[in-house]
């Protein structure tokens, strides 16, 4: 009887044993919360197997993707926060990176950059993740603007390929007369003052604010270079829909139609836009053209990594970042370009129509510094800028009027 009770205790005590080894195996794997933005896990995360692969490469750690829709990723970032359930790893547009920043929502991640060649960076993209000498972001899916245009059209209107805003006006005053829209963006776009159209004051070398050399906030709205660009910018949507509600599909839908002799172009679109063309060959890209000061400014976009100053796993948080910004795996997540330039040689990257964005975005740049009064600012310039590509207002009163609710702003920095 003793040697049956024996056994059976023994029996049990190695039961416990396993269980308790089961158990540890299973406390040791730790949850990395990554909250994404639904499109980028739709297109890029899900049909790429990421979360398989993190988990194969780092096997003490269970990725676990919350997907966001677009107009809720800051609102959903600053909850999380607020409620003391912040995520590990934060999908931030490039704008709301100095909000959360000052909000306190996310932590430095210098440690990670440390690991990291910035050879291969956008040296502007990634310093603009520096707040008091500190990395709160890393770029992982930045974007730029470069000129694309119909050249069927261009020639049969008798013009060369453009290479200069003098050329990109007079191909769209020839087309317009023609029958055929310059370019195509709505004006319901707050940044469309800044980004779309806006985004060509950039060729002008003229931001619509920047830093002094002492360090101030200073709008740029009133300088003889702003205004010379908002003329162009006025003769230019002249020649365009004057629908103010277009939305960006209609837009690019028309262009590949042959409706629309221009258009400012972003990576998504050739995944988009570029199949609709009923002959390839008629679209060509080119670097934005060159303005009369002779810069071809792009205005770069996009997204960062960030880690929640809350992080409940903030290792688990590193080792995804650091991961997912290698070469090759870069472009397996990011929808714009590759942050790392040794990635277009990568699928899908490897291909000859992202050439000219790997040669844009080395030159490409934030076209404002990111401030926490970003949001604001687009607000407050696009109404003059809207009532002046409507003809409501001139340039000179628009720039006046630009200056004053901007720089406004700005000098709750200064």
């Amino acid at each position: 009887m003793k040697k049956v009770v024996l056994a059976l205790l023994v029996l049990v005590m190695a039961s416990s044993m396993l269980f308790a080894q089961a158990a540890s195996e299973t406390a040791a794997t730790k949850t990395v919360r990554v909250m994404v933005w639904t499109s980028t896990m739709d297109q890029k995360l899900a049909p790429n197997d990421i979360e398989a692969k993190f988990e194969a490469a780092f096997p003490q750690y269970d990725l676990e993707f919350d997907c966001i829709e677009y107009d809720n990723l800051d609102n959903q970032t600053f909850l999380s926060h607020e409620t003391g359930d912040d995520y590990d790893v934060i999908m931030v547009n490039h704008s709301s990176l100095p909000a959360f920043v000052a909000g306190g929502v996310v932590a430095p991640i210098d440690d990670v950059v440390a690991k990291l060649d910035m050879e291969y960076y956008s040296k502007k993209a990634v310093d603009a993740s520096i707040f008091n000498g500190h990395y709160y972001g890393i770029p992982f899916d930045p974007d730029c603007r470069i000129l694309a245009y119909n050249t069927k059209l261009i020639h049969e209107l008798g013009f060369e390929d453009p290479k200069t805003t003098d050329d990109v006006l007079a191909i769209a005053k020839a087309g317009f007369e023609k029958g055929y829209y310059a370019m195509a963006g709505g004006l319901n776009r707050n940044t469309f003052c800044i980004y779309d159209l806006g985004g060509f004051m950039l060729c002008w070398g003229t931001p619509v604010y920047s830093i002094d050399a002492n360090g101030k906030y200073v709008c740029n709205l009133n300088t003889a270079e702003a205004i010379d660009y908002m003329h162009w910018a006025q003769e230019m949507y002249a020649c365009m829909p004057h629908d103010g509600n277009l939305d960006n599909s209609t837009a690019r839908s028309w262009f590949a139609q042959g409706q629309v002799l221009m258009l400012w172009w972003t990576p998504s679109q050739i995944a988009s836009v570029l199949p609709k063309f009923a002959n390839r060959e008629d679209c060509a890209f080119a670097e934005m053209p060159i303005g009369p000061t002779g810069v071809n400014g792009s205005a770069m976009g996009g997204y960062m990594w960030s880690m929640g100053s809350g992080a409940k796993n903030p290792e688990g948080a590193k080792a995804f970042i650091e991961w997912a910004l290698q070469p090759e795996t870069q472009g397996q997540i990011c929808r714009g370009l590759p942050s790392d330039s040794r990635a277009y040689d990568y699928p899908p990257y490897n291909v000859p129509e992202y050439d000219m964005f790997r040669a844009q975005i080395a030159k490409a740049e934030y076209p404002v510094a990111l401030t926490s009064v970003l949001l604001d600012v687009f607000d407050a310039w696009s109404v003059p800028y809207a009532k002046c590509m409507m003809g409501e207002m001139t340039p000179e009163e628009a720039c006046a009027a630009g200056y004053k609710a901007v720089q406004a702003l700005l000098d709750t920095l200064n």
